[in-house]
């Protein structure tokens, strides 16, 4: 491996990064490019511990469901402003 592919996934992967957080949230594609680039970029005399991976994947899940959580949330709020709105209601 040279050391121009090594900079450039990391180039990559700080750029994935850096516009991730411009948006506050980090999609699951951005999680899948930053976990393939970890795994094509490790050093094969010693690899990723597969409980470390297993735990960022686990992790990545909990965040992502929080995201739809909240979302959801976010929407069922709207939603019954403007129903008390329409209603005349103070919520």
């Amino acid at each position: 491996m040279s050391i121009s592919t090594v900079s450039s996934a990391t180039t990559t992967a700080a750029t994935t990064t850096s516009s991730s957080s411009l948006s506050a949230s980090l999609t699951t594609e951005d999680f899948l490019s930053l976990l393939v680039t970890q795994l094509q970029n490790q050093n094969p005399l010693d690899p990723t511990d597969p409980d470390k991976l297993l735990d960022q994947m686990v992790s990545f899940a909990g965040y992502q469901q929080q995201l739809d959580m909240s979302e959801t949330l976010s929407n069922i709020s709207t939603t019954l402003d403007t129903i008390a709105s329409g209603l005349d209601i103070t919520v």
